[in-house]
């Protein structure tokens, strides 16, 4: 059992046991005498969650709505735009996540990304949604690099973030909470974004939007950075990498890629997460433009979140009783009936609408799902392997969510143009048509196409409580 010096902090002690048994043939020691989870930390990490939806969800649900009404930027130059970032993060994620592997600090692994990146995030969310009066060209390239800064910074924190939970705890419950947690966090911070923002936008831009939109991502960021603090001070990492056994990246893919769990985790994650992100980047649209109320946007944006976020708290029995790949299914085939629902029905009948919207949202109980069969992944190939790429594999998770948005994002941006539509012009029944496809049918086909990967995934929660206990008796006997 470790013994704590007084002088010395948690991780200290570790990383002291590291160096007397660094001869061991394992990837990891966890701490002998780790206690359970307190509920405040679980509470504070999910908080982490809120925090981040503060500077994303302003991205994934405005910023295309920004750059075509408040910069006055052309709907094929922001897809361009979109598109171009997520190659950039399709090389950088996963070189992040590397060196983050091979981080070791007092602070552990992760969380030092989250004090020192928090700070960036909040100054680039405000200058990505700051429309300076470059003229058409200068706008564009403008909104290009603050935009790709801004997901920079936002890989730099929420990697570490989400890679938390599998370092936090070795107890399947403790990590299903974490996550739920955090999906809790994420449909409050969603709620919040979707209630607020559009009357703040108004309240402070005075007539000038792109005014609005900018002190309103500002008081956004600014809540953000306290919050961010306060996870990287309750949290704790108590499982370690071993300095001397951290992986290159090149040996860290090579173990991805034979991790058949993790593939197709991260393909399910992509294409679902194109579902959803892909309409929220699209859906006020059609609120604005197709039901035709804008008084009812907020409660429509709202209305799933909502039901989120009440069945979020019941997720991890949910997972206990279904597992996390059936838990997945429910949700996919949940969405997929609520999305046909809307895109046949009355848009005159707001009743409809509102149970429609209700049905969307149970599926949110799938949330920490992705990232619980993503830590169960890494867990599997560690016993196999030997080796450890948290840090890439969750790179990956993030990277194909940051895809999932941008890709979903741009290809209901472009099918809305493909149909004529055109910021300040009249909406024609062909272009409320294609808004309608956009928003509602094309997110559809993705959750029916997140099943396929589902279909392949064969880590059925028993094996993984077997691979944990192995684990942890491995740990317990080199740390003797």
């Amino acid at each position: 059992m470790l013994k704590k010096d007084e002088n010395k902090t948690r991780e200290e002690v570790i990383m002291s046991e590291l160096t007397k048994n660094g001869t061991e043939n394992i990837a990891t020691i966890t701490e002998n005498n780790e206690k359970p989870l307190s509920f405040g930390s679980i509470f504070t990490y999910g908080t982490g969650n809120f925090a981040s939806q503060l500077s994303w969800t302003m991205v994934s649900t405005y910023l295309i709505l920004f750059y075509t009404n408040a910069a006055g930027i052309a709907a094929g130059a922001v897809a361009l735009i979109m598109l171009i970032v997520r190659v950039w993060d399709a090389i950088f994620d996963p070189i992040l996540g590397g060196i983050m592997e091979r981080t070791h600090t007092k602070w552990g692994r992760f969380r030092p990304y989250i004090l020192f990146g928090a700070p960036f995030l909040v100054l680039f969310t405000i200058l990505t949604f700051t429309a300076p009066n470059f003229g058409s060209t200068g706008k564009i390239i403008y909104a290009f690099i603050t935009y790709l800064l801004l997901s920079i910074c936002y890989s730099v924190v929420n990697v570490p973030y989400l890679s938390l939970p599998g370092v936090m705890s070795r107890n399947s419950n403790e990590i299903n909470r974490l996550y739920a947690a955090q999906m809790l966090g994420m449909t409050i911070g969603m709620i919040a974004l979707n209630m607020f923002t559009l009357p703040l936008v108004k309240y402070f831009g005075g007539g000038v939007e792109a005014n609005g939109y900018q002190i309103t991502a500002g008081i956004f960021a600014l809540v953000s950075l306290p919050i961010f603090f306060l996870v990287f001070k309750t949290s704790r990492e108590v499982v370690i990498v071993k300095k001397e056994h951290s992986l290159p990246p090149k040996e860290a893919m090579k173990l991805i890629v034979k991790n058949k769990p993790l593939i197709v985790t991260t393909v399910y994650t992509i294409v679902s997460m194109i579902g959803m992100f892909g309409r929220l980047g699209v859906a006020v649209f059609y609120y604005m433009f197709v039901v035709g109320r804008f008084e009812l946007i907020t409660l429509f944006m709202m209305m799933q979140v909502i039901v989120g976020t009440i069945v979020m708290p019941f997720t991890p029995a949910i997972i206990r009783k279904l597992g996390k790949k059936n838990t997945c299914i429910v949700s996919m085939i949940l969405q997929t009936i609520a999305m046909l629902m809307i895109f046949f029905g009355d848009i005159t009948n707001i009743p409809f609408l509102i149970i429609s919207h209700i049905v969307y949202g149970l599926g949110y109980i799938s949330g920490p799902c992705g990232s619980g069969m993503t830590v169960d992944s890494i867990d599997y190939g560690e016993w196999k392997y030997g080796g450890r790429p948290d840090g890439t594999a969750f790179a990956m998770q993030v990277l194909g969510t940051k895809i999932a948005s941008a890709v979903g994002a741009s290809l209901g941006i472009f099918i809305i143009g493909l149909f004529g539509f055109v910021a300040g012009q009249p909406v024609t029944p062909e272009i409320a048509r294609g808004i309608n496809i956009s928003v509602n049918l094309v997110p559809a086909a993705c959750f029916v196409l997140g099943l396929i990967p589902l279909m392949m995934y064969n880590l059925p929660e028993s094996k993984v409580e077997e691979i944990r206990k192995e684990l942890i008796a491995r740990h317990e006997e080199n740390a003797k």
